[in-house]
């Protein structure tokens, strides 16, 4: 007797825990990130108060080239790493993503913060830049959003003065002058040396520690809004699953708090800047 008692009490008890982890399932909210700042930001000043909500963040470091389809597939509820006209890119459901922005995959809760493209330093160094700018080679990122933004920015900087798209408003890596080299991402800080200057995303300069130097180009806060890195969701699970709609709304109100804010103004010393634009509006 006192053993089939004691059965039932350990059945009762691994039900009211299965209870539990059903119930903490609802509670926690998977979000696949960039390592910096993204996962950076997510831990340190939107974990805290997602948790005074009742929510846990689980923040996984991720490629960036499978974010969006590791999201769109249900491995995580959000991603962080990206703007919008990226996101474009990957959701299609626009011919012109740059201009229309209507999503049918993923869509953007919220703009966080502004990651401008910067010149950095190579071989040559910044005092020889105005006299060596339309002789000097540099190093762009491959992917077109990052491409179309850089070469934007030589032409700003009078470094070119234009460039070529294609049907899809890519650049044409062929017409371009041989100085200039379009390279993956991931080889743009390895290769930096290898010419005169680089065109680096915000990201891949800090992830790689390379010195910013405030005399040299920078992106103006004209493109803010439209590169401002955001939050990703998926479009279909927001509009149908009031659970995972109410995780993806306490994530993004806490992403949107003025601590983020001030969190991201005192931890990147103004090379990062905050944007706080609520797209669920």
């Amino acid at each position: 007797m006192k053993k089939s008692l004691f059965v039932l009490g350990l059945l009762m008890s691994l039900s009211s825990l299965t209870g539990c982890n059903k119930k903490d399932a609802s509670k926690l909210i998977k979000v696949c990130a960039s390592e910096t700042p993204h996962a950076e930001i997510l831990n340190e000043a939107i974990k805290p108060l997602l948790a005074e909500k009742g929510y846990q963040l689980e923040v996984t470091t991720l490629d960036w080239t499978i974010q969006n389809q590791s999201t769109f597939d249900g491995d995580y509820d959000a991603n962080y790493f990206q703007h919008r006209p990226y996101l474009q890119q990957f959701d299609s459901n626009s011919a012109n993503y740059n201009e229309s922005y209507t999503y049918s995959k993923l869509f953007p809760t919220a703009a966080i913060h502004f990651e401008p493209l910067r010149i950095y330093e190579g071989k040559s160094n910044a005092t020889d830049f105005e006299n060596n700018k339309q002789a000097a080679s540099f190093e762009i990122c491959a992917d077109p959003s990052n491409a179309i933004r850089a070469l934007d920015l030589l032409v700003n900087a009078g470094v070119i003065s234009s460039y070529e798209k294609d049907s899809s408003g890519n650049p044409k890596e062929d017409t371009l002058p041989s100085r200039i080299k379009l390279i993956s991402e991931e080889m743009l800080v390895a290769n930096i040396k290898d010419y005169d200057y680089a065109v680096l995303p915000c990201n891949t300069a800090l992830t790689g520690n390379v010195k910013v130097n405030e005399s040299l180009p920078t992106e103006s806060d004209e493109v803010k809004e439209l590169r401002a890195n955001v939050i990703a969701a998926s479009v279909n699970k927001y509009k149908e699953d009031t659970t995972y709609k109410a995780k993806i709304d306490a994530l993004t109100d806490c992403a949107l708090d003025s601590s983020v804010s001030k969190y991201i103004k005192e931890k990147y010393n103004g090379v990062i800047t905050p944007v706080l634009i609520d797209y669920r509006k």
